[in-house]
């Protein structure tokens, strides 16, 4: 098997861009590819896993092993000929000074080829020694070719070219004129979701033909036959299945979409019956006996979710009953009186005494930590040493909202160690089966919490 990790200089870069292209124009060529990301970003998945037309796994330093990593990335190559990893930031970076967690180190752990995306923008000559760097920084990794971005014509194509081949022995893959074919709409968190384009097909095709004629397919592909990579033998721990016949709603539309594809398989693993419902669209809450409310950009949404006055009071009767509902984020917003926004307020579900306020710059945005507290919902029991077990569980935020108006007496899930949560010191709300939090969760061996929701949603059904 092949595989390759696509990385930049720095952020910024048009690498997604590329690397849906890559994956589209590979697909169309018949090629069976697994797609990765690294990190805990939703929306670059969205649409990398919508062109290679498979589901985008996260790896993330973060919040999984090495061996973990591994293995995930071992039982989603089963069966394929090509793995794309789509790096974050540059090559180099990482919170790691030791670059312990970079994309470099990931390429290197999983045997990956690297191939470099310079944005050339005001650049000729100087490409050479930047190349040359990155070459020698570490002479343990495959970089074994490069990708122009952002070329203004033939001749800034041919200084480039020249100054390469006569300073380097990096092969040209390609070279991409800045191209308005070649962006997406952005928002303040990032890319447009995937599930927002009502074009979503047609864009990703047109991305692919543009990146099909600026890049030498050929040539990569027999760069990437003379590295074959090894995959790990074990079997990636999967989790059995611990309870059946119950029923989960999930809410995803276009103000709902942040989701990572393996919690999704690893509820169904569980035995749960996955309802997806849509908070913008139905007129109430399917027959579910918990709910799973992610996050997205309820704000963008935020007058059509208040005009969805029968979906707002089916929330609030379900959160009212008792019964398990897990909320992240946007979901949290969704759940609270109102968010505000643009100079105008709208009314949400209301179940939550709190009121939302967005801000033009984070309020949250990175990695967190988070020390459970004793009234947790899904540790409660003696089976649960949780602080013990999970003295401290890792995960991330990125949000723009702020909470107003909280009461003293409200009680949290988690203490932060690291990050913003809601108040700077804690995170997670909980009222009654509710747990509603800025913090997003990545189900992994560090912190299992499909199967802890899991073993909640059964315990509140019997």
């Amino acid at each position: 098997m092949q595989g390759f990790l696509l990385s930049a200089t720095r952020r910024s870069s048009g690498k997604t861009m590329i690397a849906m292209g890559l994956c589209r124009a590979l697909r169309n060529r018949g090629v069976n590819l697994a797609p990765f990301k690294k990190g805990p970003d939703y929306i670059d998945p969205m649409w990398i896993g919508t062109a290679a037309g498979k589901p985008c796994v996260n790896l993330d330093f973060n919040s999984m092993t090495e061996q973990e990593i591994a293995g995930k990335f071992a039982c989603h190559c089963r069966g394929q000929d090509m793995a794309l990893v789509e790096g974050t930031m540059g090559l180099f970076d990482g919170v790691s000074i030791s670059g312990t967690d970079s994309n470099a180190a990931l390429a290197k752990q999983l045997g990956l080829s690297v191939i470099l995306v310079v944005d050339c923008k005001g650049m000729t000559r100087g490409i050479a020694p930047l190349l040359i760097g990155y070459q020698a920084f570490d002479p343990e990794l495959n970089l074994i070719g490069v990708i122009l971005n952002n070329v203004s014509g033939q001749r800034h194509e041919s200084k480039l070219r020249s100054a390469i081949r006569n300073y380097t022995d990096l092969p040209v893959i390609g070279v991409m004129a800045h191209q308005a074919e070649m962006t997406i709409d952005e928002r303040h968190i990032g890319l447009l979701t995937s599930v927002e384009d009502p074009h979503v097909t047609r864009s990703v095709e047109k991305i692919a033909s543009i990146a099909e004629s600026a890049l030498d397919i050929d040539l990569l592909i027999n760069l990437l036959k003379q590295h074959r990579i090894d995959l790990m033998h074990q079997d990636y721990g999967e989790q059995l299945p611990c309870v059946k016949g119950l029923r989960l709603g999930i809410a995803r539309d276009q103000a709902f979409s942040f989701y990572y594809c393996d919690d999704i398989e690893a509820i169904e693993r569980a035995g749960i019956d996955i309802h997806y419902f849509s908070p913008l669209e139905d007129g109430g809450l399917p027959e579910v006996d918990a709910l799973l409310i992610g996050g997205g950009f309820p704000e963008l949404h935020a007058e059509r979710l208040e005009c969805n006055s029968s979906m707002l009071a089916s929330i609030a009767g379900f959160c009212g009953s008792g019964r398990p509902v897990y909320a992240e984020c946007g979901g949290l917003m969704y759940l609270a009186r109102s968010i505000g926004w643009q100079g105008r307020r709208h009314r949400m579900a209301g179940y939550l005494p709190v009121d939302v306020r967005m801000n033009e710059r984070p309020i949250g945005r990175g990695y967190v930590a988070l020390a459970p507290t004793d009234r947790h919902l899904w540790h409660q029991g003696p089976e649960f040493a949780i602080s013990q077990s999970f003295p401290v569980v890792k995960a991330h935020e990125f949000h723009h909202s702020s909470i107003e108006g909280i009461d003293e007496d409200i009680d949290y899930a988690w203490e932060i160690v690291r990050g913003h949560g809601v108040d700077g010191r804690h995170d997670g709300f909980v009222r009654q089966g509710v747990l509603a939090g800025f913090s997003h969760l990545r189900n992994t061996q560090g912190y299992p919490w499909v199967e802890h929701f899991t073993r909640y949603i059964a315990q509140n059904h019997a």
